[in-house]
């Protein structure tokens, strides 16, 4: 056990003798746990038969409840989730998550933020994390264009960028649940989501061919002009071209992340829904 970075104690309906049992167990070797109480829609749909039904209440009971039987093996209210797989997007399911995400060395964060469907959890919060994660890979897609500028030949720098541009679009639309137009999840969203994500298409259409780095013309051409320097021609055009690329993946990621919240909000009132 000591192996772990944290644990995840579940249980559902009644506290057992066995969940006090595990949690002194990975408190005596010094570890984090996360107190998660499973099927949360069941307790609210039991306790909706009451004419006092309140549902910040009920949850709030189970809350304290936990941490009375957990006794000092957790101080903090905040370790203590409810949720339920059925409706991720309701209660604790999306701060769990990030409870989970913060405990992790960087490296194994930044994956599993990246392994995340955004749709599967409808969280904000994870949203947020995927981007950050995202706009934190830009210096490295830059830091690439700006070695391609190295190569003393005409337009290779030009093309690379395209082509690293286009990458990098195509892994913020996988990451941040955008669908693709003549989809049945696009083809239920509101109009005005709807043009907002052919925006985002038309971007990924006009960098495939070109259109979208005409507006990096004149730099791309003073960034050329710059090779035939003597000696740091080479180390201008490769700073110009980090600049460029850093700049417009920046804008793109952003127009993104804009499109990616609308998507969300509606997928959110959806389940909502459902629920009720």
């Amino acid at each position: 056990m000591e192996k772990f970075h944290a644990f995840l104690l579940f249980t559902a309906n009644r506290f057992t003798e066995n969940d006090l049992k595990l949690a002194q167990k990975v408190r005596s070797i010094g570890k984090k746990f996360f107190f998660v109480r499973t099927k949360t829609d069941e307790n609210v749909q039991a306790e909706l038969r009451k004419k006092s039904f309140n549902e910040n209440a009920m949850l709030k009971k189970i809350r304290r409840n936990c941490l009375q039987n957990l006794g000092d093996l957790l101080r903090n209210e905040q370790d203590i989730f409810l949720i339920s797989n059925h409706y991720s997007a309701k209660w604790d399911f999306a701060r769990l998550t990030a409870a989970i995400l913060d405990v992790l060395p960087t490296h194994q964060r930044e994956s599993l933020t990246l392994s995340l469907g955004i749709l599967t959890s409808l969280s904000t919060i994870i949203l947020k994390r995927k981007v950050e994660v995202l706009k934190g890979r830009i210096w490295m897609v830059a830091a690439a264009s700006a070695a391609a500028a190295l190569v003393p030949v005409p337009g290779v720098s030009f093309a690379f960028d395209a082509a690293l541009i286009l990458k990098e679009l195509s892994l913020y639309r996988s990451q941040l649940g955008l669908p693709e137009e003549g989809s049945n999840e696009f083809a239920s969203l509101p109009f005005s989501t709807q043009e907002k994500l052919r925006k985002v298409c038309q971007t990924r259409t006009a960098v495939q061919r070109g259109g979208f780095l005409a507006a990096y013309t004149a730099e791309a051409a003073l960034e050329e002009a710059t090779r035939f320097i003597p000696f740091v021609g080479l180390a201008i055009a490769s700073s110009m071209s980090f600049v460029t690329t850093y700049v417009a993946l920046k804008k793109l990621l952003k127009d993104e992340e804009e499109a990616a919240f609308l998507v969300l909000e509606e997928a959110g009132k959806t389940t909502i829904k459902e629920l009720d």
